[in-house]
């Protein structure tokens, strides 16, 4: 089977996608398509990732292409810039047989003794992604014990999202949406738009889901073509819920990661109450989108327990990641840490980069760092596993000329080491 790699925890994984209805739907933002409003919240959907049964039988996999798959074709089109001709024999092969190695609709398995709740974790995808594209990640940690959200953002940052009646929003760049002329406008209006869009679906979800696991209301669910998902094995019978929603991570990578800062330096969506974030994950979180400057959280840091995990080309982006560094000076060494894996590069945190067939080695071990420094700060064991890793100071080297004559700068390092700021 042409399928990624398995995630290599205690524990077997399951996934179920679900989807509910917005009443009423709501508008965000005023930039506008040919087919009318660009932002329209009128279904909220995700897929879960978690513990189940490991002798579990039936259905190994889930496919990683979002379908139907033509308009994600479409959109993947759309977001490269590669023409449909190119991209076709592309998308067939890694898209329509590639596989991700988890049960679908398996039950959600009864925690431990030891464990009582799973912790819950929701990530939110960057440009260009979906709520499979980071299935690497999101399976690795539902592996060790959790109950990972992967949010399908409708604000047209993912390929393709096709809603329960149909409605379907390809990927949207900047040409796409249109905004009134009179209207002041910022930097990046879109992206704005979509972070208040994007923050709208984490409260409606993150009510949803809660009213789900703590009422044993799931009559609002149900899968991506209506069809009834049974969900009772998410509901407790002891009354203790099985999934610990009170104590939440927020993780997210490259716009993801900047929606996760959005959502911690804006106040609650009216009339929701503040979300009980404990940890925040960014992995290579993009910081244009977000006021400057900024971003100035609602959550003190004190509170908050931070952890951000950089690429080689996000370090070396100077400007960039001057004001990371100054973000992340707003926590104290104990609840804020700034990571950097030499020889990442951006799309290495997500699923692309370990592929069958094209990934390598230096992917792989990649990856495999991503996941190992994500659990320990999860399981509040980073200090300890950081003894254990190749570490290093940040260290530079130019290594050549850029086209236009400027210094082209490398980390110094073998890949996979872990540059502690």
């Amino acid at each position: 089977m042409f399928t990624l790699r398995p995630p290599h925890g205690a524990f077997a994984v399951g996934a179920t996608t679900l989807t509910s209805p917005v009443q009423p739907p709501s508008t965000v933002g005023s930039g506008l398509t040919v087919d009318g409003q660009a932002l329209v919240l009128d279904e909220i959907a995700f897929t879960l990732f978690y513990p189940t049964e490991s002798k579990r039988k039936g259905p190994q996999s889930i496919p990683w292409l979002l379908r139907p798959v033509y308009s994600t074709f479409v959109g993947f089109s759309r977001f490269s810039g590669i023409s449909a001709f190119l991209l076709w024999p592309i998308v067939y092969l890694f898209g329509v047989l590639l596989k991700i190695p988890v049960h679908p609709n398996a039950p959600l398995l009864h925690p431990p003794e030891n464990i009582k709740q799973w912790p819950l974790v929701f990530f939110s995808h960057g440009l260009g992604g979906s709520r499979t594209a980071y299935s690497q990640v999101c399976a690795e940690l539902a592996s060790s014990g959790r109950v990972v959200l992967a949010i399908e953002h409708r604000d047209g940052t993912s390929p393709a999202t096709t809603a329960r009646n149909g409605r379907t929003v390809l990927y949207y760049r900047e040409q796409d949406v249109a905004f009134p002329e009179d209207m002041k406008l910022g930097v990046l209006p879109l992206r704005t738009d979509q972070l208040a869009f994007r923050r709208q679906e984490i409260y409606r979800i993150f009510e949803a889901f809660s009213a789900l696991v703590n009422t044993k209301d799931a009559a609002s669910f149900a899968g991506l073509e209506g069809e009834q998902v049974d969900l009772g094995g998410w509901q407790s019978s002891t009354g203790v819920p099985l999934v610990k929603c009170d104590n939440l991570t927020l993780a997210g990578h490259s716009f993801g990661g900047c929606t996760v800062l959005d959502v911690l330096s804006s106040p609650p969506c009216s009339p929701s109450s503040p979300l009980p974030v404990a940890k925040a994950l960014l992995l290579d979180p993009w910081l244009e989108p977000l006021p400057t400057p900024g971003p100035t959280l609602v959550h003190p840091p004190s509170s908050l327990r931070l952890l951000v995990i950089n690429s080689q080309t996000f370090t070396l982006w100077n400007d960039h990641f001057t004001r990371l560094l100054d973000l992340v000076k707003e926590w104290d060494s104990d609840h804020g840490k700034l990571l950097t894996l030499v020889g990442s590069v951006h799309h290495s945190f997500s699923d692309f980069a370990v592929f069958p067939l094209v990934r390598k080695r230096p992917a792989e071990l990649i990856m495999d760092r991503i996941t190992t420094l994500s659990l320990s700060f999860l399981n509040d064991n980073l200090q300890n596993t950081l003894t254990n890793l190749p570490t290093r100071d940040m260290e530079t080297v130019v290594i050549g000329k850029r086209p236009d004559g400027r210094p082209r700068r490398s980390l110094v390092g073998a890949t996979g080491d872990v540059v502690v700021m």
